[in-house]
């Protein structure tokens, strides 16, 4: 399950399963992209 979470700041923070990002190679600090898609938001990894 992907999780959005608030910081105190103000700021949203995404986590993702620590196996989805193991599988596409993601670490700490990762840049993703989000796109508007017909079913909901597609995400990109900005490498």
């Amino acid at each position: 399950m992907v999780k959005i979470q608030k910081l105190p700041s103000g700021q949203l923070v995404i986590t993702l399963p620590k196996k989805i990002a193991e599988y596409e190679g993601l670490e700490k600090g990762a840049v993703l992209e989000f796109s508007k898609h017909k079913d909901g938001i597609l995400l990109r990894v900005k490498r």
